[in-house]
């Protein structure tokens, strides 16, 4: 549920206050889908909520399940109107992973053979077994207690 939450200096705050211009395409109570300045190509939206949220850390399940639907609504939209050949859905946390914008967002960007968007994964390289397998029970370990937001951030570091 929206609390109407905003922060200074963000430009999704004030897209979501009004205060900014954008070409938004669908709104609900918790979430805008819009079109980014500087699209690959026409179809590729930006869905975010409207309260401020920094990355998918800072998320609650409500507001993660809004912008889940929204995100689904926004994939059959560029489908119905923009007849892609594919589809990537894409949210980045934090700069190393060329977040930009400190206020989560979802980009749905329709994909079509020869288009300008970059390949996604690296080509594939060897993996130690014993690393997966450990990495594996930890995140089963992880996944198995109730999330702890005070829970050390450098204890989830990997090695």
């Amino acid at each position: 549920m929206s609390t109407g939450h905003h922060a200074p200096d963000c430009a999704f705050c004030e897209v979501a206050a009004g205060t900014r211009p954008a070409r938004v395409v669908a709104a609900t109570a918790d979430t805008l889908t819009f079109l980014p300045l500087d699209p690959v190509h026409p179809g590729h939206v930006l869905v975010v909520p409207r309260r401020h949220v920094a990355d998918i850390w800072d998320l609650d399940e409500a507001t993660a399940a809004a912008v889940g639907t929204a995100v689904l609504g926004a994939a059959h939209a560029v489908r119905a109107v923009h007849r892609p050949e594919g589809l990537n859905v894409i949210q980045s946390s934090g700069a190393v992973a060329t977040q930009s914008v400190f206020h989560l967002h979802v980009h749905v960007v329709p994909r079509y053979t020869g288009d300008r968007m970059p390949r996604l994964w690296p080509e594939a390289a060897e993996t130690d077994a014993d690393r997966l397998e450990d990495s594996a029970r930890r995140l089963r370990a992880a996944l198995a207690t109730p999330r702890n937001p005070a829970l050390q951030h450098e204890s989830l570091q990997h090695e």
